[in-house]
């Protein structure tokens, strides 16, 4: 029957991808490894996507011929087909040049977009020099929204909206919630490492780095262009194909993937386009014969050689006329062997607190992906697959090693080593000051300290335990008053509301207490002057 469909293929290799690009969305300071696997990654994607379009094309051309052949029975269908397609490439373009414009954000291009387009297409990924910059992704898309209300984020997610439900009004039967399955999902839930839910901007594109962002943009294209090969072919196999009499035909590859682990299996089926599963079909590829089965020939051979690669042959259709020639190429891509581990909070892990891990291997399926550490007393547990939270009991290095089952092989695909440190001492605080001029109704108004983490990102809670007080009236010297607790004492409010204009107050020997234990502040003494 008509183009094929093939969801297995570009949407395995999403769900891998997806686990990639989580790692980026809570890590700010990402190391080179892991920025060169984004590389390897959205090069390869742009790869799937160009594969993607000529899937698309193939689909259209075998419609179009069919049209041409019996207008009145193709032609509402073919219209819908028309109208999928220009809608499809609007959006692809939309997305592609929303790409440009981040590139050109980043990077300040002089030459705009059209600059932006020229480096990505010669160099691929590799043209980000910005590559793990978030704070300029992150006003690009959300506009400075503390909820994703402004920017580019939430147009990218209204046109897409919009494109969706377009999509469905074309689809019917039981495909409608097939293809609903397919789309995008906006609704959620969306947590974070914190277990915050957070909304499909704020999830995607808060604190993001350009890497992620641009393969995140890539991936939507791909799942956009899958979805939109998926309802042409709905649409062809909803006419009637017994009544045509094809005189076109080609011959088509699926690859399982295009995206291998070296030393893994490149796996692929060929047939041809509308096609007879009663077709008797050989074929040869690479110096190898192959016989059909059910109209298709499927192909397996051993992945070697890194990188792109291309491979040609030749499938064989018999009819009473003899057997009937179709020649096809293919292109997939090889990568070497590889994990990302990433921690989701900061690039070292703090002693006292659960440090959250996301571990994932391009190509791999999580539940064959093993992970063990070792250094600084660091244990690790899983909370599901390809998360896990760390903990740490002593200052110096921890490794963090993966191996995975990639056909039935144990492979090991890296090691990485982090920084452990004790979490940053708090800062103690009167209300808003550190110090300086104040008047004397804050002091008292505020009654006592408090302590803030302010840029450190895990919720970690410091309570004042002790400090002491003592002022400069310009008389004698007083004795420093002690106080337990985070709160002024009586002594201290009787002494404070005494004071004038220029008096000093001291506040010294403040000590919190935290996860960690007991420790000074980061600021043990604090100097206010009356005002």
């Amino acid at each position: 029957m008509g183009a094929t469909n093939c969801p297995e293929t570009p949407r395995q290799r999403m769900i891998s991808m997806m686990y990639l690009v989580y790692t980026a969305m809570l890590a700010l300071n990402v190391s080179a490894e892991i920025l060169q696997a984004f590389v390897t990654v959205g090069d390869s994607m742009e790869v799937t996507n160009k594969l993607l379009m000529g899937k698309a094309e193939s689909a259209y051309t075998i419609f179009e011929n069919s049209y041409k052949q019996d207008p009145g029975k193709v032609g509402d269908n073919w219209a819908k087909a028309q109208e999928v397609r220009k809608k499809t490439k609007a959006i692809v373009e939309y997305i592609d040049n929303m790409k440009y414009e981040l590139f050109v954000v980043v990077e300040g291009t002089p030459g705009g977009v059209a600059e932006a387009k020229k480096l990505l297409d010669e160099h691929g990924f590799d043209a980000v020099v910005k590559k793990d910059e978030y704070s300029a992704p992150t006003n690009y898309f959300l506009a400075g929204s503390e909820d994703g209300s402004a920017g580019k984020a939430i147009e990218l997610r209204k046109k897409i909206e919009t494109y969706q439900n377009e999509m469905l009004s074309y689809a019917s039967g039981s495909f409608k919630e097939t293809l609903k399955k397919m789309q995008i999902d906006f609704k959620g839930p969306f947590y974070n490492a914190s277990k915050e839910e957070l909304n499909w901007q704020m999830y995607n594109f808060y604190h993001t780095i350009t890497l992620a962002d641009m393969v995140l943009l890539n991936k939507f294209k791909s799942e956009i262009q899958n979805a939109e090969v998926d309802l042409i072919n709905h649409l062809y196999s909803a006419v009637s194909a017994d009544d045509f009499k094809f005189n076109t035909v080609v011959a088509k590859v699926v690859p399982k993937s295009t995206y291998i682990i070296q030393g893994g299996q490149y796996e692929a089926e060929v047939f041809v386009a509308a096609y007879d599963s009663r077709s008797e079909l050989t074929g040869q590829v690479r110096g190898q014969e192959y016989v059909g089965d059910s109209g298709m020939l499927k192909l397996k051979f051993p992945a070697g050689a890194l990188g792109n690669q291309k491979f040609n042959g030749t499938l064989f259709v018999k009819k009473d006329s003899g057997l009937v020639p179709y020649d096809f190429e293919l292109e997939y891509f090889v990568a070497a062997p590889s994990a990302t581990i990433s921690p989701t909070k900061m690039n070292v892990l703090y002693i006292g607190v659960d440090n959250p891990i996301s571990v994932s291997v391009p190509g791999a399926n999580s539940k064959d992906v093993n992970v063990t550490a070792t250094g600084a007393g660091i244990t690790l547990k899983k909370v599901k697959d390809g998360e896990y939270l760390a903990t740490v009991k002593s200052q110096g290095k921890a490794t963090i090693s993966v191996s995975a089952n990639m056909s039935g092989k144990t492979m090991n695909m890296g090691t990485m080593e982090f920084r452990c440190k004790a979490i940053p001492k708090p800062t103690a605080m009167v209300g808003t000051y550190t110090g300086g001029r104040i008047p004397k109704e804050s002091l008292l108004t505020q009654g006592g300290l408090r302590v803030s983490m302010e840029g450190f990102d895990f919720p970690v809670k410091y309570n004042v335990t002790s400090f002491s007080m003592s002022f400069n009236t310009g008389g004698d010297a007083q004795a420093p008053i002690q106080a337990t607790g985070s709160q002024f004492n009586a002594e201290m409010k009787a002494k404070l509301s005494k004071l004038r204009r220029g008096n000093k107050v001291y506040i010294e020997n403040i000590r919190a207490k935290g996860p960690d234990g007991e420790k000074a502040v980061s600021n043990p003494q604090m100097i206010f002057t009356i005002q």
